[in-house]
């Protein structure tokens, strides 16, 4: 087996996986897999590519509820942001509000939240994840949630 910038590794009998012993490099990486049978009659796969990522997303930026508001009772909450960037394009973001998780379909960067949440002051971030499984968080704002009074 062989990668781009790596030194080739000899793999005895049927190995169907390896992990390189060497951290590789963040970037753009190929590999193929050479076979050989007992009469040194080898054949090559094509070059297959990969990717590594080790940087995060960008932070999101929160809009709305803005720190410190009161929004009123409602059956429907909306929260903003600003997108993350990240390098390679897609980012997947969660809300935490009180510590519960609710995931944004799309990779949207607004969360529609059909939800009950208490007459209380409540915290609430988004979470970055790329591809990868890189993460970074938004920093948490607060805002209350007061009972609409005819």
């Amino acid at each position: 087996m062989e990668w781009s910038g790596g030194t080739p590794v000899t793999l005895a009998g049927t190995v169907t996986r390896y992990t390189p012993t060497a951290n590789l490099a963040e970037g753009a990486h190929t590999w193929r897999v050479t076979a050989c049978d007992a009469g040194a009659q080898c054949t090559s796969s094509g070059w297959a590519s990969f990717s590594v990522d080790l940087q995060a997303p960008t932070a999101p930026f929160l809009m709305a509820p803005s720190p410190g508001e009161v929004v009123w009772e409602n059956p429907l909450y909306i929260f903003e942001w600003v997108p993350s960037y990240d390098a390679q394009h897609y980012v997947q973001y969660t809300v935490l509000i009180d510590d519960q998780e609710y995931a944004v379909p799309d990779s949207d960067s607004v969360l529609y939240l059909e939800a009950f949440l208490d007459y209380v002051e409540h915290t609430w971030f988004v979470r970055a994840c790329d591809l990868a499984g890189n993460c970074a968080d938004s920093p948490s704002q607060v805002f209350t949630i007061r009972p609409y009074i005819k």
